[in-house]
């Protein structure tokens, strides 16, 4: 049995690769209202899966632990990556990123806007948005950083010295916190 993913890694998924929901539903031939209700609730069980081998053949990989009648655990999807033992000709096959932490993911992981994003950490929302577009500041990347780790967001991803590129980018629930029931 196939288990569908949580909506939040659906939003998770469609913030990596960077499609609006339209264009996710364009690319997938739903509509853009099944992408919102998939995203938001865990009810379409063949829609699920449907986006999750849709995401998939996009280079996604989809994370969580679960047991049957609890939460899923460490649930979130980051972009598929190489053994970072591979070679150069092999990670090319590869989603390569040139920030090793995705913004708009974790905000897609806590289901927040930019502005709330902004009014919790202190910082503007022109900020935070050139945050997400891959703008690095040092204090004001910190800022992010720690406010969504508080929040109990795992970053996830490796870097190449070689090519200063990044693999396996992504965010997940902390997996140290508990399995509900």
């Amino acid at each position: 049995m196939r288990l569908p993913a949580p909506p939040e890694a659906l939003r998770i998924a469609r913030a990596l690769t960077g499609f609006s929901q339209q264009e996710a539903a364009d690319l997938a031939g739903v509509t853009r209202r099944y992408i919102s209700t998939a995203e938001t609730s865990e009810s379409m069980f063949d829609l699920n899966l449907a986006l999750v081998d849709f995401y998939i053949s996009r280079g996604i990989e989809f994370l969580g632990e679960a047991k049957i009648g609890t939460e899923v655990r460490g649930a979130g999807a980051k972009w598929s990556a190489p053994d970072p033992a591979s070679l150069p000709e092999e990670r090319s096959q590869f989603q390569a990123e040139n920030v090793g932490i995705c913004f708009p993911a974790a905000r897609a992981l806590l289901n927040k806007t930019q502005k709330v994003i902004a009014d919790e950490t202190g910082l503007s929302v022109a900020t935070v948005k050139a945050l997400e577009r891959g703008d690095h500041w040092a204090e004001s990347s910190e800022t992010m950083q720690g406010y969504y780790e508080r929040n109990h967001v795992e970053f996830l991803g490796w870097s190449d010295a070689a090519t200063k590129r990044f693999y396996g980018v992504g965010v997940r629930w902390m997996r140290s916190l508990p399995i509900s029931s």
